[in-house]
């Protein structure tokens, strides 16, 4: 399995190039990303995503949170289109470029920088849609990670201080990739799209 988990989600960006931007990257992520678990400690995300292919079930149900925020938020279709491809390429590098055996606090940053390789022409479009990965996990944004340092340098600190600045201030679709990736993660709200987890009949009267 793999892109192809994909197929209802990618149908739903109505620009062909920005469809066609966001299927070249997920057919050259690692392997790995369609079987990972959603948390690499088991610690975070509900028990429906802490499993194989977890993380795939997390990017289905934040492009369904997603699309509630556009809809609320009164989303353009190009908008609308930008936030869903940001939404499927948040968590391409989220163990890594080669994926490794935990999360990487700085995988969004990660993922900014292996996304500029495909093809976009917009460039506008192509930027936003890659500072909405970047951003995605606000507020713990790191562009130097603390699992691979015990002391931070002044330039370090300085380094994430900006980081986590520019975060701060999220442009319409940067907010909602950052809402959606949050709320679809949170360990008390379980749900798989269209697929109900709990079934009630009424009885008659």
């Amino acid at each position: 399995m793999g892109i192809e988990q994909f197929e209802k989600e990618l149908n739903l960006i109505q620009s062909s190039a920005i469809r066609r931007f966001t299927k070249e990257a997920l057919d050259n992520v690692d392997e790995k990303f369609w079987t990972a678990p959603s948390s690499s400690s088991g610690n975070y995300h509900p028990p429906e995503d802490n499993v194989k292919g977890g993380l795939v079930n997390h990017v289905k149900k934040a492009v369904v949170v997603g699309q509630d925020y556009a809809r609320r938020a009164l989303f353009s279709q190009k908008e609308l289109d930008m936030l869903i491809s940001s939404i499927l390429l948040h968590d391409t590098c989220k163990n890594g470029i080669e994926w490794g055996e935990r999360t990487s606090y700085i995988h969004g940053f990660l993922a900014y920088n292996w996304l500029d390789q495909f093809k976009l022409n917009n460039r506008t479009e192509k930027e936003m849609i890659k500072n909405a990965v970047r951003y995605h996990m606000f507020p713990w944004c790191y562009v130097v990670s603390p699992q691979e340092k015990d002391s931070y340098s002044k330039e370090d600190i300085q380094d994430n201080l900006r980081e986590f600045q520019r975060a701060s201030y999220p442009s319409r679709i940067e907010k909602a990739v950052q809402e959606a990736d949050y709320f679809s993660s949170r360990e008390n709200i379980s749900f798989l799209p269209d697929k109900p987890i709990i079934h009630q009949r009424h009885d008659s009267p």
